[in-house]
């Protein structure tokens, strides 16, 4: 079966996501990836991972009020204003992110979710952040 590398590219901007952050969240090099643009074609496997990847959604700060995280983490005041997932992840662990906060996220949106929000915004975010959130995840994870 061979798939387009113009429907690979179409279903990445659906996502809102990248070839890089593609690569780093399959896990296959880059130059592979970026490859597939010359060759014109896609691996099969690589549209089952692509399908099964967390889509962006939307959420407001109140839907995480409601399950117990304190308000004054929030960086927007609008407590009904809709926000893509990835962004209201990145912007408020960048505000404030501890284990209660990390634990609530998990909970919420799912670690797949979390992970793919840090590795969507690895650009803007230093790698000190990204290793302190995934090591607090983790120690999270393992006391639950």
């Amino acid at each position: 079966m061979e798939i387009k590398h113009q429907l690979f590219e179409s279903m990445l901007h659906e996502k809102g996501m990248t070839k890089r952050a593609f690569s780093q969240y399959a896990k296959i090099p880059y130059y592979t990836v970026a490859g597939w643009k010359k060759s014109g074609k896609v691996p099969p496997y690589v549209m089952v991972l692509l399908t099964s990847m967390p889509t962006s959604k939307t959420v407001n700060a109140q839907q995480l009020i409601d399950i117990g995280v304190p308000r004054a983490v929030f960086w927007n005041n609008d407590l009904k204003k809709s926000i893509p997932n990835d962004i209201f992840i990145v912007s408020t662990l960048r505000r404030s992110y501890n284990d209660v906060i990390i634990s609530k996220f998990i909970t919420f949106f799912g670690e797949e979710t979390v992970l793919a929000a840090l590795i969507k915004h690895k650009n803007k975010l230093s790698d000190p952040f990204i290793h302190s959130v995934i090591e607090q995840m983790h120690t999270s994870l393992a006391s639950a």
